[in-house]
């Protein structure tokens, strides 16, 4: 198994991006993309957008530079290949607040238990040196999101775990700031790519995602 990182070629927001992605294990991905510092927000199916600086950071990290067309190919030949395009991957915002940095939190009735806790506990830890912390709900394609996070990058054990529940907990602080997601449902399952068995016939082609949602 391998990360592998294409070429940082496309344009947006005064910076060139690439496409990381496993060509083995989605999870081995999502590990890979903690230990950078990239959160969960900027899984796009099947790949994260990394700009050319956090490109270089992955390959130093043990990522594998790859050209675009096998990077797709490899991403077929494992069936991780997924829809083009940003409408499946965008989150639909539920709701978005800010919580003070200690004490009660939010309203216990806005979120389920046992989660309850969980945020509670994540707000506290986060919120250093009187830093609030956002708390956000989202969803999108089977898949809901609860994130805790704070603008400032905070020394975290970064990181995937499952849990016994079967949300998935992901931890990472970045430059973006320091990120806490739990994530529930299909996680990182999207609609495949219809040609997702037909790799031999893949043209030379990259990921071209308009929506760039990387750290």
């Amino acid at each position: 198994m391998s990360v592998l990182v294409d070429e940082a070629i496309w344009r947006w927001r005064g910076r060139r991006w690439a496409h990381l992605v496993s060509d083995a294990d989605i999870d081995e991905l999502h590990r890979f993309a903690r230990h950078l510092g990239v959160p969960y927000l900027a899984f796009q199916g099947d790949h994260y957008d990394v700009h050319d600086a956090l490109r270089l950071r992955a390959i130093a990290a043990g990522a594998r530079p790859v050209s675009g067309r096998e990077l797709v190919v490899a991403l077929r030949a494992a069936g991780l290949r997924r829809r083009v395009g940003p409408g499946p991957w965008q989150w639909q915002w539920r709701r978005h607040v800010v919580a003070p940095p200690v004490g009660p939190g939010p309203d216990p009735n806005r979120f389920p238990e046992p989660i309850l806790e969980l945020i509670l506990a994540e707000i506290n830890r986060l919120a250093v040196a009187g830093t609030p912390a956002a708390v956000g709900r989202a969803e999108r394609h089977g898949e809901a999101l609860l994130v805790v996070s704070t603008s400032r990058r905070i020394e975290i054990d970064s990181g995937v775990t499952r849990l016994d529940a079967g949300e998935v907990l992901h931890r990472s602080s970045g430059e973006r700031g320091t990120f806490v997601e739990l994530v529930s449902g299909r996680t990182g399952v999207g609609p495949p790519d219809a040609q997702a068995s037909e790799a031999s016939s893949v043209r030379a082609a990259s990921i071209p995602t308009r929506s760039r949602s990387s750290a």
